[in-house]
C-alpha cells in the first residue's frame, strides 16, 4: 500500500507543471545585463517576455504567482531603461502595465493611468490618428500604433475607462483611406515616405495581428485572411510568410530580418502568435515546426539566440488561441490547412 501510494504522488508531482522561462531571459532579469539587443528594440523584447508570462499563466494558473513576479520584474527592467518619451517605447511600456493588470492588482494605477491618457492623446492629436513611434520622426506606422491601441484597451479593461474608443474610431478611418488595392491589407507606413510605404509588409502584418485582435476582432480576422491568402509561402514542409507581397522583390532590413528565398524571419516569428490569436492551430503548428527546422541549420546565427529573439518565440508558445480581454466569446476554431 505505501509502496502504491508512494508512486501516485510521485506521479502527482512529475505532472505539476514548472514555470518556464528561457535563460537568457532569466539571466536578464536576474542582473539586467544586455545581449546584443538594440537598445530601441529592448522594450519590444521585454513586452513580449511580460505577454508570455500571462500566457503561461493562463494555460497554467497553479503558475499565476511566479507570472506575475516574472511580470513586476520585467516591469522594473523596463523602468531601468533610459527613460524615453518615444510613442513606440511608452505603447511597450503600457503593455507591461497592463499585463500585471491581468494577473492582479495595479502595480502602479497613476502611473499607468498617466501613460494611457497621455498615448491617447497624442494619438487623438495627430492628423493620422498615430501616435508618433519616436519624437521628432513624421512617419506613421499602422503596427505601431496597433501597440498603442491594445495598451490603451487592456487599462481599459481592468479600470473601467472609456480611453480607447477614440482613438480606435479615429484610427479605423484613416485606415479605410489607406489600404493596398490588391490585397486589401494596410500599406505599411502611411506617409509615403518610408521604405516600402506603399506595400503591405509581413512583418509588420503578423506583428499587428494580434494586437489589433485585442481591441477590432473583427477587422483583424478580416486582415488576417487576406494576409494568409497573399502571403503565404510552402517551400516543401517549409512554411512561412512573404515580406513583401508577391511581385515585389525588396531586400530585408532591421524589421524583416533576413529575408529566405522570399520568406520573411520576422514575418513568420511573429506569424506564430499572430495565428494563434486567430484560432488558426494548424497554421501556427506549421510555422514552429518550420522555424525549428530553419534553425537547426543555424540560419540568424547569434540573433535566432539573443533575447529579442527568444523572446518572440516565448510569447508566441503561450499566446492564447483566442482573443485576449476585452474580446469575449471563442476563437474561430481549428484553423485552415
Amino acid at each position: 500500500m505505501r509502496t502504491l501510494l508512494l508512486s501516485a504522488l510521485l506521479l502527482a508531482a512529475s505532472d505539476t507543471p514548472s514555470f518556464e522561462l528561457p535563460g537568457r531571459h532569466q539571466k536578464l532579469l536576474d542582473d539586467g545585463k544586455w545581449d546584443a539587443t538594440p537598445p530601441s528594440f529592448r522594450i519590444i523584447a521585454l513586452s513580449h517576455l511580460a505577454d508570455g508570462c500571462v500566457g503561461e499563466a493562463r494555460a497554467h494558473p497553479e503558475l499565476k504567482a511566479e507570472a506575475r513576479a516574472c511580470v513586476e520584474s520585467t516591469l522594473r527592467r523596463a523602468k531601468a531603461l533610459p527613460k524615453s518619451s518615444h510613442g513606440l517605447h511608452l505603447s511597450h511600456l503600457n503593455l507591461i502595465y497592463g499585463a500585471a493588470d491581468r494577473l492582479g492588482a495595479c502595480v502602479d494605477a497613476a502611473e499607468h493611468e498617466r501613460l494611457t491618457r497621455e498615448l491617447a492623446k497624442r494619438s487623438l492629436s495627430d492628423p493620422l490618428r498615430h501616435a508618433a513611434s519616436y519624437d521628432g520622426v513624421g512617419l506613421r506606422w499602422p503596427a505601431d500604433q496597433t501597440v498603442t491601441l491594445a495598451s490603451l484597451g487592456r487599462f481599459d479593461t481592468a479600470h473601467g475607462t472609456t480611453l480607447l474608443q477614440a482613438p480606435l474610431d479615429g484610427w479605423r478611418e484613416v485606415m479605410s483611406r489607406h489600404l493596398d488595392t490588391a490585397t486589401g491589407l494596410p500599406k505599411s507606413e502611411l506617409t509615403g515616405k518610408g521604405p516600402g510605404a506603399k506595400h503591405p509588409r509581413g512583418c509588420a502584418q503578423s506583428y499587428l495581428t494580434r494586437y489589433l485582435g485585442e481591441v477590432d476582432p473583427q477587422l483583424a480576422a478580416k486582415w488576417w485572411d487576406a494576409y494568409r491568402e497573399h502571403f503565404i509561402v510552402r517551400l516543401g514542409g517549409v512554411v512561412g510568410f512573404r515580406e513583401w507581397p508577391r511581385g515585389v522583390e525588396r531586400k530585408g532590413d532591421v524589421d524583416s530580418g533576413p529575408i529566405i528565398l522570399g520568406i520573411g524571419t520576422a514575418a513568420s516569428a511573429f506569424g506564430i502568435a499572430a495565428a494563434k490569436s486567430q484560432g488558426d492551430l494548424v497554421l501556427a503548428g506549421q510555422l514552429e515546426a518550420s522555424a525549428s527546422a530553419v534553425m537547426m541549420t543555424g540560419a540568424g546565427g547569434e540573433v535566432a539566440k539573443g533575447v529579442l529573439a527568444q523572446a518572440i518565440s516565448f510569447q508566441g508558445r503561450w499566446q492564447s488561441v483566442t482573443p485576449s480581454p476585452p474580446v469575449g466569446g471563442e476563437g474561430r476554431g481549428e484553423g485552415r490547412p
